[in-house]
């Protein structure tokens, strides 16, 4: 009895932590948006890391994108669906690489909405980055809607300087 005991207290602990960092600290279990609001999340905390090195926010994105894979993985099944609404570790990950190397506020909410759209629409080739195996698959449409992002961002930039 005592061993079921300690089993099941490790295994919602594991539930517990895997879960927190799938959902964004249970942000994904918001009744509406969590999609959204995860992505808010994320442009929220990556404002305190936007005066950091580029290397360090390079290094940070690529921990939490990481992470965010295994914690998928485990909420993928634990929901048991492919790609469950409440995992918006994804959005917050693809944000932090929207955001990279952008310090002003219009970028960031420039930013946000870009890629609320991205993620949104899934232009090419994201809905095919969206079957790849386990929480790769879950990660890999919202990081390269995060390059997409960085990049128009990017180039948006250039031309306000141009003009």
């Amino acid at each position: 009895m005592r061993n079921l005991k300690k089993s099941l207290s490790i295994h919602r602990f594991k539930d517990i932590f895997h879960l927190g960092i799938a959902t964004g600290g249970f942000v994904g279990f918001l009744p509406f948006c969590p999609g959204t609001f995860g992505a808010l999340e994320g442009a929220i905390i990556f404002w305190f890391f936007k005066n950091f090195s580029f290397l360090t926010q390079i290094s940070f994105t690529i921990g939490i994108s990481f992470l965010g894979a295994a914690a998928s993985h485990y909420a993928k099944k634990f929901f048991s669906k492919e790609d469950p609404d409440e995992v918006v570790i994804d959005e917050i990950a693809g944000m932090w690489l929207g955001l990279i190397g952008k310090t002003k506020a219009w970028e960031f909410i420039l930013g946000f909405i870009l890629f609320r759209i991205i993620d949104i629409s899934k232009p090419f080739p994201l809905r095919r980055l969206e079957k790849l195996p386990s929480g790769i698959g879950i990660m890999a449409d919202d990081l390269a809607g995060g390059i997409m992002t960085n990049l128009i961002l990017t180039g948006f930039t250039c031309f306000l300087i141009k003009s």
